[in-house]
C-alpha cells in the first residue's frame, strides 16, 4: 500500500516540475486574468492559476473551488461549476476523504455529461477510477479506466489511452498479477514511443522496474530504473527521479548490497529536499537507516532514523511508525545502545502484535460471516426440500465443525506466534544485556588507557616547555637562550599537532569529517609531499628515492587527507631509520585504485606490536628518542578507511618496514557531494604545496586572480592594533589590494564609511573599538552592510567563534594563521561577493513579485532602490542625483554601493530596468515600440532601439 501510493503521487510530480519551471508562465497567466473581460475565458484562466497554487495546499483549494463557484454561477457557465467540483475533489482526495472526492468527480462527469464534453468526460471519469482505487476497489477502479480509455480513443487521445493503461498496471503489480501488470506497461510505454512523447517514457520505465523488483528480478529492474531516472532527469522531473532512485536503493538493500543501495538512496534523498517534499523524504531517510545497518554502522543508520522519524511525526503518517520503530531497535543495537535498542523493539513487537490482532479479527469475521450465510441457506433448504432434511443437517454439522477448526487453527497459529515472539525477547534482552556489560568493561579498559597515555605525552613536551620558561622568569637560566627557543617553539608545535590530530580523530568518529575530492595528476602530487623531505635526507644523511611514473596520472582524492596520511608515513619512516639508510617512496594506479608505498631501511617493528599498531597510543618500545604520540597511525588509517582504502604493513625487525596505503581513485565510488570541480594539476612540488585551495594556476586563478585581475584592485582594509602584525598582513596582500590601515576600531569604522572598502580584515580585541562592536556596526550600516569581513582572535574557544560569527563576520581566523590561507579565505570571499552581485542584478531587472519577507539588509536597500526605479520609470528626466536623494545617500556613496552589491552603476540600474520593463511590454503587445519607448522613460525612440539592441542583441520589433 505504501508503494502503491508512492507510485501514484510520482505522476503527480510530473505537473509538479513542469509548473515549477513554468513559473513565468503562471506570471502572465495573472496578467491575462486581469486585462481578460470575458466572465468565461475569465474562469478558466484562473482556474489555471488555482490548479498550481492548491496542488499540494488542499485548504487553498477549497477556498478556488469556492471563488470559481461563484464567478461560474453569475456567469451561467456550467464548464465553471464542473472546475469547482474538481477541486473540492482533489482537495478531499489529498486529506484523505476519498469518498466525497468520489461523490463530486461524479458530479463533475454529469455537468461534462448535459454539456456533450466528451474529453472531459474522459477526466472526470478517470478522476472516479483513481477514487476507487484509493479507497481499495480495484474492480471498480479497472472499469472506470476502462471507460476512460474507449472515450480517449474515440478522440485519439494517444496519451490519454497510454496513462490509462499505466493506472491500470498499477492496479495489477500492487495485486500480484505481474504478468498483466507488465503487459499494460509496455503498451503504455508502446504508446509513447509511436508517438515520440520522450518525456514521457520515464513513467512507463519506472513502472516496470517497480514490478520487476517485486518479482525480485533484480537485473531487469535495475536495467529498467536505469532508464527511467536517466529520461526523468533529462527532463528535470525530480519527484519522478526521487521514486526511481529510492527504488533501485530498496532492491539493493534487498540483496545485501548496501553501499551500492546508500548511493541510490542519497541521490533519491537530494531530489527530493530540493523540491522540498517531506513526506517522500521519509521512505529514502528508512532505506538509509537500514543500509548502514546492514553495514553494520550504528551511529549513521540511527541519524537518518531520526531525521525520518521526525518528519513522520511532523506530518502524522501514521503508517509509517512500524517501519520506524524497527529502524530505531536496529540502528541503537548496532552502536550498542542497548537499554535503547530493547525499549523500541517492545514498541515495535507490540504495534506488529496489533496489527496481527486486526488481520485475525477480519479472518474470523470473515467465518462467521460465511457461517452465517450457509446456516441460513440451510435453513431454506429444509424449508423447500424436506426430504433432504437429514443431509442438510449432515451438511450443516460438517461445515460448523470447518468453521470450528478453522477458528482453532487460527487461535492456536496466534498463541504459537505470541509464544514464540515472547520467547524471542527474552532472548534477545539477555543477549542485549551480557552485550552492555562486555561493552562497558571495554570502554572502561579503554578511557583508563587512554588517559593514561594522553596524560604522558602532554607531559613531556610541557616539561621541555615550563622548565626553561621558569629558570627565565627566576633569572636562573644560564643556556644558549636561541637554542632553547627553538626547543620551546618545538615542543609547543608537538603540542598543537597532537592537539589537532585527537580533533581530527574525534571528528572522523562523529562522522564530521568528510572527503573533498577532486580530479588531480597523484604522481604529481606523492614527489612533492615526499620531495619535500629532501632536506631532512641530507641532515640525517639518509637516502630518499621517489619512484612515480613520469606520465600524468590522473584521478580523483582528496589532497588535504592524502597529505596528512604521507607526511605521518614518510616522517615516520626517517624517524626509525639511521644515518646511512634509506627510504623509498613510489606510487601506481590500477582498477580505480592507488597504491602508495613508503618502505624504509630503518630499526623495523617486532612481530608482537604490529598487531596493535594501529591501535591507538600504541608505541614503539624501541626507542624511548623515537617515541611519538601514539595516534598518528591510528589517524593515518581511519583517513585511508574514509578514503575506501586501508594501511597494511609488513616489517622484519633489524630490516626495516613497508607500509603500503590502497585507496578508491575511481570517480564512480565517490558521492556527488563529495565531488569538487577542481582542474587538473600538471605537477612538481610548487603546485602541489599550493593546493590548500589553489590545486594550480588555473585553480588559482578561478579563486584570486580572477578577482584581482579587475582594472581597479580591490581595496583591503586592515585593523590591527599590533604594528607588527599589521605590517606582516599588509605585506601579505601587497601587489594584490589597495591596502588601508587603521590602528583600532574606530579609525576603521571612520576609513570604511570613507572609502568603503570591498573587504575588511580585523583583529577581535583592539582598544577604543574591539573588531566584534566594529563588525556588528558595519554590518547595521546600509551604507557598509555588503562588506565581508574577516575575523583573527587568539581566542581559541566555540563560544568566542560564535559571537563573532553572530555580529555578521563573514569568517573567522584563529591565531596563529598561515598567510596562504588568509589569502585564499579573502580571495574566496570576494569571489562569493561577485557572485552575489549576479543574484542582486537578477533581482533588480526582474519584474516578479518581491518575496514577502526580505531579510538582509542589502536585499532591503535594493529592493527600496528597484521600487523607486519602477514607480519613476515613466518619467524620462528621473536621474542618479533623483535616486540619490530618494534614497537618503550621497551620489558617490550610492555608486560605490550599487557598484559593490552589483557590479552596475547606477545610471545602467535605471537604463535597465526600463529595458527590461519595455521588453516585457512589447510581449505583451500593448503597444508600438514608440509608444512603450515613452512609457519607459526614452525621450527618443531611436536611442530605444539602439540601447535595446545593446542589451538584448535583438530589435524590438522582433519582440513583437
Amino acid at each position: 500500500m505504501y508503494l502503491r501510493s508512492l507510485i501514484i503521487y510520482a505522476c503527480i510530480c510530473i505537473s509538479i516540475n513542469s509548473l515549477c519551471a513554468q513559473q513565468s508562465f503562471l506570471d502572465s497567466i495573472r496578467i491575462a486574468f486581469n486585462l481578460e473581460m470575458d466572465p468565461a475565458r475569465k474562469i478558466d484562466l484562473f482556474y489555471e492559476i488555482a490548479s498550481d497554487r492548491a496542488l499540494d495546499n488542499p485548504t487553498l483549494g477549497f477556498a478556488y473551488a469556492d471563488s470559481i463557484d461563484i464567478m461560474a454561477r453569475k456567469a451561467g457557465y456550467q464548464k465553471g461549476l464542473a472546475m469547482a467540483k474538481h477541486l473540492r475533489g482533489f482537495a478531499f482526495d489529498d486529506l484523505g476523504e476519498y469518498e466525497k472526492a468520489l461523490d463530486l468527480f461524479q458530479e463533475e462527469l454529469q455537468i461534462f455529461i448535459d454539456i456533450n464534453d466528451r474529453d472531459e468526460q474522459s477526466t472526470a471519469l478517470t478522476n472516479i477510477g483513481s477514487a476507487w482505487n484509493n479507497m481499495g476497489r480495484m474492480d471498480s477502479a479497472v472499469t472506470y479506466f476502462l471507460k476512460s480509455m474507449a472515450i480517449d480513443e474515440e478522440l485519439g487521445d494517444s496519451f490519454g489511452v497510454s496513462i490509462l493503461h499505466n493506472n491500470i498496471g498499477n492496479i495489477y503489480s500492487d495485486d500480484g498479477i505481474y504478468d498483466k501488470a507488465i503487459a499494460h506497461f509496455e503498451k503504455a510505454l508502446s504508446i509513447r514511443q509511436q508517438q515520440g512523447m520522450e518525456k514521457r517514457y520515464a513513467q512507463c520505465y519506472s513502472n516496470l522496474a517497480t514490478t520487476y523488483g517485486r518479482m525480485k528480478e533484480y537485473a531487469k529492474a535495475e536495467e529498467y530504473g536505469k532508464k527511467a531516472l536517466e529520461y526523468a532527469l533529462k527532463f528535470e522531473n525530480l519527484g519522478l527521479a526521487g521514486v526511481i532512485a529510492n527504488s533501485l536503493g530498496n532492491n539493493c538493500n534487498d540483496q545485501g548490497k548496501f553501499r551500492e543501495a546508500i548511493t541510490w538512496l542519497d541521490q533519491a534523498l537530494g531530489y527530493w529536499k530540493e523540491i522540498n517534499h517531506e513526506a517522500y523524504q521519509t521512505y529514502a531517510l528508512y532505506n538509509l537507516s537500514n543500509a548502514y545497518y546492514g553495514l553494520g554502522d550504528g551511529i549513521k543508520a540511527l541519524r537518518y532514523a531520526q531525521e525520518g522519524y521526525a518528519i513522520i511525526q511532523k506530518l502524522s503518517l501514521e503508517n509509517q511508525h512500524e517501519l520506524y520503530y524497527k529502524a530505531f531497535a536496529q540502528a541503537y543495537e548496532a552502536s550498542g545502545d542497548i537499554s535503547h535498542a530493547y525499549e523500541w523493539y517492545k514498541k515495535y513487537i507490540a504495534l506488529a502484535d496489533s496489527i496481527f490482532k486486526q488481520d485475525n479479527a477480519r479472518k474470523v469475521a470473515q467465518l462467521e460471516l460465511r457461517f452465517e450465510t450457509q446456516k441460513k441457506e440451510a435453513q431454506l433448504v429444509r424449508q423447500q426440500l424436506e426430504l433432504e432434511k437429514q443431509a442438510s443437517q449432515k451438511r450443516m454439522i460438517l461445515i460448523i465443525a470447518i468453521a470450528g477448526l478453522l477458528t482453532f487453527a487460527v487461535a492456536f497459529q496466534y498463541f504459537r506466534i505470541k509464544q514464540r515472539s515472547r520467547q524471542q525477547q527474552a532472548e534477545l534482552i539477555a543477549q542485549l544485556k551480557q552485550t552492555e556489560t562486555e561493552k562497558l568493561r571495554e570502554m572502561d579498559a579503554i578511557k583508563s588507557t587512554f588517559f593514561a597515555n594522553i596524560s604522558h605525552e602532554f607531559r613531556t613536551p610541557l616539561t621541555l616547555i615550563l622548565s626553561p620558561v621558569e629558570q627565565m622568569m627566576n633569572n636562573t637560566f644560564k643556556g644558549d637562550y636561541t637554542k632553547y627557543y627553538q626547543i620551546i617553539h618545538r615542543n609547543g608545535k608537538r603540542l598543537l599537532n597532537l592537539v589537532n590530530q585527537l580533533l581530527d580523530l574525534s571528528k572522523l568518529e562523529s562522522g564530521k569529517v568528510k572527503l573533498q575530492v577532486s580530479e588531480g595528476n597523484l604522481g604529481s602530487f606523492v614527489s612533492a609531499i615526499a620531495g619535500s623531505f629532501e632536506s631532512l635526507a641530507v641532515r640525517q644523511q639518509v637516502g630518499l628515492h621517489i619512484k612515480v611514473s613520469s606520465d600524468p596520472i590522473i584521478c580523483y582524492f582528496d589532497r588535504e587527507k592524502l597529505e596528512q596520511i604521507l607526511v605521518n608515513l614518510i616522517s615516520n619512516a626517517f624517524k626509525f631509520t639511521g644515518e646511512g639508510g634509506t627510504v623509498y617512496v613510489d606510487a601506481i594506479v590500477s582498477d580505480g585504485k592507488a597504491t602508495i608505498t613508503v618502505e624504509d631501511t630503518g630499526i623495523g617493528i617486532p612481530q608482537d606490536q604490529l598487531q596493535h599498531l594501529f591501535e591507538r597510543f600504541t608505541k614503539s618500545t624501541m626507542s624511548e628518542v623515537q617515541a611519538g604520540s601514539g595516534i598518528g597511525l591510528a589517524l593515518a588509517k581511519e583517513l585511508a578507511q574514509l578514503h575506501g582504502g586501508n594501511i597494511d604493513v609488513t616489517s622484519k625487525e633489524g630490516e626495516g618496514s613497508k607500509f603500503s596505503v590502497t585507496l578508491e581513485v575511481g570517480k564512480a565510488f565517490f558521492k556527488a557531494d563529495e565531488i569538487s570541480v577542481s582542474p587538473v594539476t600538471s605537477g612538481g612540488a610548487e603546485n602541489t604545496h599550493r593546493e590548500y585551495s589553489l590545486t594550480s594556476s588555473k585553480a588559482s586563478k578561478s579563486l584570486m586572480s580572477d578577482v584581482l585581475s579587475r582594472p581597479a584592485q580591490p581595496t583591503l582594509l586592515i585593523a590591527e592594533d599590533n604594528r607588527d602584525v599589521r605590517a606582516y598582513i599588509a605585506d601579505t596582500f601587497a601587489g594584490l589590494y589597495e591596502i588601508i590601515e587603521a590602528e583600532n576600531g574606530r579609525i576603521a569604522l571612520e576609513k570604511a564609511l570613507e572609502s568603503t572598502p570591498d573587504i575588511i580584515i580585523t583583529d577581535v580585541m583592539m582598544p577604543e573599538m574591539n573588531g566584534t562592536e566594529l563588525c556588528r556596526l558595519l554590518k547595521s550600516n546600509e551604507k557598509t552592510s555588503h562588506i565581508p569581513v574577516v575575523m583573527l582572535t587568539a581566542r581559541a574557544e566555540k563560544s568566542d567563534k560564535l559571537e563573532g560569527l553572530e555580529t555578521g563576520a563573514d569568517d573567522y581566523l584563529i591565531k596563529p594563521f598561515e598567510a596562504k590561507e588568509l589569502q585564499v579565505r579573502v580571495a574566496n570571499l570576494i569571489e562569493q561577493r561577485r557572485r552575489l552581485q549576479e543574484h542582486f542584478r537578477k533581482s533588480l531587472t526582474s519584474f516578479t513579485p518581491a518575496p514577502a519577507e526580505v531579510e538582509s539588509m542589502d536585499a532591503q536597500f535594493l529592493l527600496r532602490v528597484r521600487e523607486t526605479v519602477e514607480a519613476n520609470l515613466e518619467n524620462e528626466d528621473f536621474s542618479v542625483v533623483d535616486l540619490s536623494k530618494q534614497i537618503g545617500m550621497s551620489r558617490s556613496q550610492l555608486h560605490r554601493k550599487l557598484s559593490a552589491l552589483t557590479g552596475f552603476s547606477p545610471n545602467e540600474i535605471i537604463r535597465n530596468m526600463r529595458l527590461e520593463r519595455a521588453k516585457q511590454l512589447l510581449e505583451l503587445k500593448v503597444g508600438t515600440v514608440s509608444e512603450i519607448s515613452y512609457r519607459c522613460g526614452f525621450n527618443s525612440p531611436a536611442y530605444f532601439i539602439k540601447c535595446f539592441r545593446e542589451y538584448f542583441g535583438t530589435t524590438p520589433g522582433e519582440i513583437t
